[in-house]
């Protein structure tokens, strides 16, 4: 019976250190993970970091068990994706931008509007251009010329899961503790254009390169 090839785990903290840096970034998921965490607060906001934290990796290892090789084989794949992500994203920057102000009674905590969704941000993850610019990245460098590319993958996507969930703790908490100062329709609406402008800003890179 033949032994089970298990790659050397000597790329793990390559990994976690990309990862770390990678999602600690501003992009599309720290805007809106920043932007939940004030609007609605850290419980409401659960579902979404809950759907960014599984999305994100299940994307990254989509692109490790073959989608890459879709991606470098048929180019006009990856442009669409990234077309229909950057407008998705000024989408989402325009939204957010023309938010109306609700919930300014700091002694009761915000409660009106619908915070993005467990599915609604996991799906978010395969049109965001940071991710998948992320993902094909790591599985260039990491992936690609691994013994067993499968495990390889595997162990990657989970690395990217540890990692992801105490950066989504950090930018909902910022965002909550943001919303201590935001004690008037004119400050919610001056934080709510910043967040789009960082939101739009984050996708310079992917349009330029």
């Amino acid at each position: 019976m033949p032994m089970l090839d298990v790659p050397s785990l000597e790329f793990v903290w390559p990994v976690v250190l990309f990862a770390t840096v990678a999602l600690l970034s501003p992009g599309p998921n720290t805007v809106l993970l920043t932007t939940s965490g004030a609007s609605f607060g850290f419980r409401r906001s659960l579902p979404a970091m809950a759907g960014i934290c599984f999305g994100a990796p299940l994307l990254i290892l989509a692109v490790g068990l073959g989608l890459g090789t879709i991606l470098e084989t048929i180019p006009q794949t990856r442009i669409a994706i990234e077309i229909i992500g950057i407008a998705y994203m000024l989408w989402l920057a325009w939204k957010i931008a023309s938010a109306e102000p609700r919930g300014l009674d700091q002694s009761v905590g915000p409660t009106e509007g619908t915070p993005v969704g467990l599915i609604q941000a996991a799906l978010l993850q395969w049109v965001n251009p940071k991710v998948w610019t992320m993902a094909v990245a790591t599985m260039g460098a990491y992936g690609a010329a691994a013994n067993n590319p499968t495990i390889q993958a595997v162990i990657i996507a989970l690395v990217f899961f540890v990692v992801c969930v105490p950066a989504a703790v950090i930018w909902t908490g910022f965002g909550v503790a943001v919303r201590r100062l935001l004690a008037t329709r004119r400050a919610v609406r001056i934080f709510n254009w910043v967040m789009a402008v960082l939101l739009v800003a984050s996708l310079i890179p992917i349009i330029l390169g």
